[in-house]
């Protein structure tokens, strides 16, 4: 239930605004865990108002109710969308949000409405994640005619999604993060351990754990740049590079190159989604 409580003394319009609509919850359902967000849709002074003000990842289970109310509070929640690739959790979370929050969940996939055109070949196969964060970065940092966006993901795997100048999305890539390359080469191998990631400082390892951080974070750094390199090659651009995800800013200071760093891209892009479908 929400809290009603008198305007302080200087709060701002919007903050005050939002409260009276209430805040949306926003879903991202991944393979091993959910990224669950509050999104104020009166905030942000972005080309595309609102922002999500707070996040937290929640691991899979059968149930998502105490640890959501936890989450929510007091907190008026007025709408809520996701995006899964995971159906087995789909149900779920409709459940979770039904009996903590009151409101309906939707699920937003490649039928929905949305400001790009798929033209990927295979579109029932395309994660409902990746749809979200290139709407997302399109909305935000594509110039309709003019300019693409090129939206590199970079967590768990490492994704690149491609808009083109005219609002097209023919495809993209799917490539391992580095824990997934770290725990292939843990877990397949009987002496090699799982080193922690962080850079060393020469891509030459002075022992077995540095040897195996070269070998994982040195390529991803590697592949990064080579991916944009060879996209902006295959396509007519321009395009603005846009990088999310937990290693974003770490990859951006490392290459040392001017892309776009945008945090919670993919919770925006279902917010957005959850607008068109009005």
């Amino acid at each position: 239930m929400f809290l009603c409580v008198l305007p302080a003394a200087g709060m701002r319009p919007d903050t005050l605004e939002s409260e009276r609509q209430g805040m949306w919850l926003l879903i991202d359902i991944g393979n091993s865990a959910s990224k669950v967000g509050l999104f104020d849709p009166t905030s942000g002074v972005e080309r595309v108002s609102g922002e999500v003000v707070r996040t937290e990842r929640f691991d899979h289970g059968p149930s998502h109710d105490q640890a959501l109310k936890a989450f929510v509070g007091s907190v008026n929640v007025s709408r809520a969308a996701a995006v899964t690739v995971v159906p087995q959790q789909r149900e779920i979370w409709a459940e979770a949000v039904r009996r903590v929050c009151s409101v309906s969940l939707g699920f937003h996939d490649q039928h929905s409405a949305m400001p790009i055109q798929l033209t990927y070949e295979t579109p029932d196969t395309l994660g409902h994640d990746r749809i979200a964060v290139a709407v997302g970065a399109w909305m935000r940092h594509g110039v309709p005619g003019e300019k693409g966006v090129l939206v590199m993901d970079a967590g768990t795997a490492l994704n690149v999604e491609v808009v083109r100048p005219d609002g097209t999305y023919p495809g993209g890539v799917i490539a391992a993060g580095p824990a997934m390359v770290r725990d292939a080469l843990g877990f397949s191998t009987a002496q090699l351990p799982l080193a922690s990631l962080s850079l060393p400082s020469s891509p030459v390892g002075a022992s077995t754990t540095e040897a195996l951080q070269s070998g994982i974070l040195y390529p991803m750094l590697d592949a990064a740049s080579g991916l944009v390199r060879r996209i902006m090659e295959a396509e007519e651009g321009p395009f603005q590079v846009v990088v999310t995800g937990g290693w974003g800013t770490w990859m951006i200071e490392q290459l040392r190159v001017d892309w776009v760093y945008d945090r919670n891209l993919v919770l925006k892009g279902v917010s957005d989604l959850m607008r068109l479908a009005d």
